[in-house]
């Protein structure tokens, strides 16, 4: 067996329907493609239906739950909803997904709030909730989603950035206090990934037009396209796998050449 292999591991991913840009159900559909039953969880029961079905015409069992996992007592149900249909979590990763587009200046306390408990407080819930499990168990894997935009900044979306930056530093305190279990936490930050043709709740149009000429561009390397969500899933199975057990607490950059020029 390759220890990139997930066969027989049960995998829980929220953001799992993959109605913004479609990480979670690619994360999704790459574990079950390793060999993973999955749980997928998100808001919207007709999408995740979708993915159920795509997961078990790979051969692999897959639960729906629904859920909003910015709510804590929310959170401990799915938990339990998995551990009813499967026993055991092996893989928790965390791909709730929504951004919008605003001017520092312009944000509300809405947005703010909105963006910090989407992102922010929901990773900290699923791991929190999750842990639990994996401690007795003596070991699992989460994978959290956040953005390279947690780490250099973003002019347009400082509630955003803001937001995926507490995910990467609470991966980092989280791996530190949970190594004691065998359990292993790692941040995904992906760059630019291919915008669809209805573009993201609230960018600006000119932002957006910009975007889209740049997925077009016929560059010498794909490196220097926008990322595909399958781009995602890849780095997320490796985390997921006995491949990364030495790895802990890290950030992995998912941008192509865009990230090596990033602070020219």
């Amino acid at each position: 067996m390759s220890k990139f292999e997930l066969r027989d591991k049960i995998a829980l991913v929220t953001g799992g329907g993959g109605t913004v840009h479609g990480i979670g159900k690619s994360i999704a559909l790459a574990y079950a493609a390793a060999g993973a039953n999955v749980v997928v969880v998100g808001r919207h029961g007709e999408h995740l239906a979708d993915v159920v079905n795509e997961i078990t015409g790979l051969g692999r069992q897959a639960q729906a739950v629904v859920a909003d996992v910015t709510d804590p007592l929310q959170v401990d149900k799915m938990v339990e909803q998995a551990l009813a249909r499967f026993g055991r979590i092996d893989i928790l990763t965390n791909s709730v997904a929504g951004s919008s587009f605003a001017k520092a200046e312009e944000i509300s306390a809405e947005l703010w709030t909105n963006h910090i408990a989407l992102h922010l407080n929901a990773t900290f819930f699923c791991c929190a909730a999750v842990s639990k499990v994996m401690i007795e168990q003596n070991g699992g894997k989460i994978v959290n989603t956040a953005s390279s935009s947690g780490i250099k900044g973003d002019e347009f979306m400082a509630h955003y950035a803001a937001a995926k930056a507490g995910v990467i530093n609470l991966t980092r305190s989280l791996a530190i206090r949970w190594a004691q279990y065998n359990i292993n936490v790692n941040c995904i930050a992906p760059g630019r990934i291919e915008v669809s043709a209805d573009g993201i709740a609230g960018i600006l149009d000119d932002e957006f037009e910009k975007r889209k000429s740049t997925q077009k561009a016929k560059g010498p390397s794909s490196l220097q396209l926008p990322g595909k969500p399958q781009d995602i899933a890849n780095a997320a199975v490796f985390f997921a796998s006995a491949g990364s057990d030495l790895i802990t607490g890290e950030t992995l950059v998912v941008r192509g050449s865009e990230w090596a020029s990033a602070y020219s």
